[in-house]
């Protein structure tokens, strides 16, 4: 069937949506668009490049829902894509020109927008974080002359958007009608079904105040110098190992910032820099990488996800807090911020990432305490929830009142959808004490209680200010353990989540306070705690293998990656695809089946750990060995015949040297050239092969089942 063209398909398009009957454009998830002045386009009647999203997770919208640009980290965001809609108006003149979106935090903070007009092109940047400025969703983008005989076109891409772009439709109103359209406004609600009666009205969800940072002028800033200092000092070093060769560095550094082996390019790069200050610049570099928040923000989802089970009929999807916390980490939110929004959050968690906390906890109060102590303060107070601590003093009262926090806030589990979790609040309730039924009111270590009657999110807010209070020296200093632990794999504090002076005897509590120090000073930004540590002499030195030097914190150490880590280096190694598995049917027996895993989950399980747990939980396991040594995706991969179109394929065509192919797929894999003797006795096995290509995939499959390939060092 041949189609019409696609003017007079967008024209017929856009004259349909005006018409629509009102039992469309009125569904109870939508504006009611009929009292709008001038001429509407729904993103229907858009021309679409790339993988544009549709979507209905935030409501209103118009027509039957909107597009977006895609979640950050996943791959339909990584295209390049626009959305032109295009209409020829039905009088020559001035018209406004607006765009209907609905905002939120994960919105793109730089949307750009051009519009064709009959005096040239503008170009616009819409910072869609924020609420539209007219009327309901629309956003006016500006006042422009428009011809009856050309085409008036507005385009919306998400080139350099800087987040998430929301694209829900386009309307031209004549400038003599703009008055009209504001007066309209208030009119442009959801209608309510007529079938159902009228429901008595909920009360409005309260919701968290914007986050206020408390000052600390007390704390100092550090430099990596006066840092290598006071290690020097209070470690007690006798002796040091040498500082690691460029290669070593740059496989260590790239590891630990964006997750992943270097390439074949950046290490050509890098050793070819002639730079003095090239290691500097290169931890710059990575830091502002997009990949550093999407390492950094796997690890987090690492922290939270160990610790929560699984509830009944849904599945919990992390990718969205992800996604969003890998945006906040690039965009340098700090750490107190983040916090303060992931403890107070209500809401649906597609539409509000942090509010996965509480969701995916199903609002448990018991668990929600000892979570929040353990990952937020490093403290682990959960033994105390059935009686006095057996070995610190945390009596059974303080886990209660911390308990009692949460005892009015609500989460409401939908069927096989996380996204559609719901946070919000119960509008009474407080929190009894077991086996005494006493009550408990929400008050903070050793601290003054709240009266009865407070509300759910005021009580949150309280919580969350005195967690990231720059008094309270726990809460940065429990991050900095972490950080420190991920790139020194060593902590102040062992276990990592046990920071309280009550829980043990910490090691070099001096550094670990000065380190807090820098955090605070720098409002909490990642980046700057980052770039302090790996610029230290402390990170860059070679491992002690040979165990001669005495002291505390003489160098980094070996540390097995995390799961994503390992999928991340066989996409970077062998280009192992993710493939996404076939979702298995409905059945009587399993009415919501699980989703299908993906070949990165595959390897997450197969290879992924709870980062809260010491190198005793991170052992080399015989499913891990099976995986790299039968998985069937994975051996194609190895594949190096003429007719495959796999990395070593690719590798061999380019180089029909044996000695530099050795070197260059030591480099794919490792992250490094071999070393002469390796080279050597590759090379001996290449040339006994009766096959240059089945010795090569030999010697490629015999890389990938190193311990190397999976350990940081």
């Amino acid at each position: 069937m041949r189609l019409p063209p696609h003017g007079f398909r967008m024209r017929i398009a856009s004259i349909t949506l005006l018409l629509l009957a009102p039992a469309f454009l009125c569904a109870a998830d939508s504006l009611d668009t009929k009292p709008l002045p001038g001429i509407l386009l729904d993103n229907t009647a858009a021309q679409l490049m790339g993988p544009w999203q549709p979507s209905v997770h935030s409501k209103p919208y118009i027509g039957e829902g909107y597009v977006h640009s895609g979640v950050p980290g996943r791959e339909e965001a990584t295209v390049s894509k626009t959305i032109t809609f295009r209409q020829k108006l039905p009088t020559s003149g001035k018209y406004g020109v607006y765009l209907a979106y609905n905002a939120n935090s994960n919105r793109a903070a730089s949307a750009p927008v051009e519009i064709q007009h009959a005096d040239g092109d503008a170009k616009l940047k819409v910072n869609q974080r924020q609420a539209p400025k007219g009327p309901a969703l629309f956003h006016p983008l500006g006042e422009f002359n428009f011809d009856t005989d050309k085409e008036a076109v507005v385009a919306i891409s998400d080139k350099d958007a800087q987040g998430i772009v929301i694209v829900d439709a386009i309307l031209f109103v004549p400038s003599n009608e703009i008055a009209k359209l504001d007066a309209v406004g208030k009119k442009l609600t959801a209608k309510k079904p007529e079938a159902k009666p009228a429901k008595k009205e909920e009360p409005k969800q309260q919701v968290a105040p914007a986050f206020v940072r408390a000052k600390d002028i007390d704390a100092r800033l550090l430099t990596s110098e006066e840092l290598d200092q006071l290690i020097d000092r209070e470690a007690h070093l006798t002796e040091t190992t040498d500082t690691v060769d460029d290669e070593t560095f740059l496989r260590r550094i790239t590891i630990d910032v964006i997750g992943r082996i270097p390439t074949e390019q950046e290490r050509k790069d890098f050793l070819a820099d002639t730079n003095p200050a090239k290691r500097s610049l290169l931890i710059d570099r990575l830091l502002e990488s997009p990949e550093f928040g999407t390492n950094w923000g796997a690890y987090w989802s690492d922290v939270f996800s160990y610790r929560i089970p699984q509830p009944e009929l849904t599945f919990l999807d992390y990718q969205i807090f992800q996604d969003w916390m890998a945006q906040q980490m690039n965009e340098g939110v700090g750490w107190d911020e983040i916090t303060y929004r992931i403890l107070t959050a209500t809401g649906k968690v597609g539409n509000n990432p942090p509010a996965f906390f509480v969701g995916f906890h199903q609002a448990s109060t018991s668990r929600l305490a000892g979570e929040t102590t353990r990952i937020f303060l490093g403290t682990q107070i959960q033994c105390a929830e059935c009686h006095d601590h057996p070995f610190v003093d945390i009596p059974q009262e303080r886990f209660h009142q911390m308990a009692a926090f949460f005892v009015r806030t609500n989460a409401k589990l939908p069927w096989n959808d996380s996204g559609e979790i719901e946070v919000g609040s119960k509008e009474a309730g407080e929190h009894k004490m077991p086996d005494t039924n006493k009550t408990m009111m929400p008050a903070v270590f050793a601290g003054d209680q709240l009266e009865k009657g407070v509300s759910d999110v005021d009580r949150r807010v309280t919580l969350a200010n005195w967690v990231v209070s720059p008094d309270n020296s726990l809460f940065a200093k429990a991050y900095v353990n972490r950080t420190w632990e991920r790139l020194m794999d060593q902590p102040f504090c062992d276990p990592v989540d046990e920071i309280s002076e009550e829980a043990g005897f910490p090691s070099l509590p001096s550094v670990h306070d000065a380190v807090a120090g820098h955090f605070i000073a720098n409002e909490y930004d990642a980046k700057p705690l980052f770039r302090l540590i790996l610029n230290t002499k402390a990170y860059q030195r070679q491992l002690d293998s040979s165990d001669k030097v005495v002291g505390q914190l003489a160098s980094a150490e070996l540390r097995k990656m995390r799961g994503d880590v390992v999928f991340k280096n066989l996409e970077t190694a062998i280009e192992l695809p993710n493939v996404k598995g076939e979702q298995m049917k409905p059945t009587a027996e399993m009415r919501f089946p699980p989703p299908p895993k993906s070949t990165k989950d595959i390897v997450n399980d197969v290879f992924g750990y709870d980062p809260s747990l010491g190198k005793q939980f991170r052992p080399q396991t015989m499913q891990q060995a099976m995986f790299l040594m039968n998985n069937r995706q994975l051996q194609d991969q190895v594949k190096a015949g003429e007719d495959q179109k796999t990395k070593l394929a690719k590798l061999l065509n380019e180089t029909p040297d044996d000695r530099q192919a050795i070197q260059r797929l030591y480099v794919n894999v490792l992250g490094r050239a071999p070393a002469d003797k390796e080279l050597d006795i590759a090379y001996e096995f290449v040339q006994e092969g009766a096959s240059r290509n089945e010795a090569f995939e030999d010697l490629l499959w015999a890389l990938l089942n190193t311990a190397e390939f999976t350990t940081r060092k």
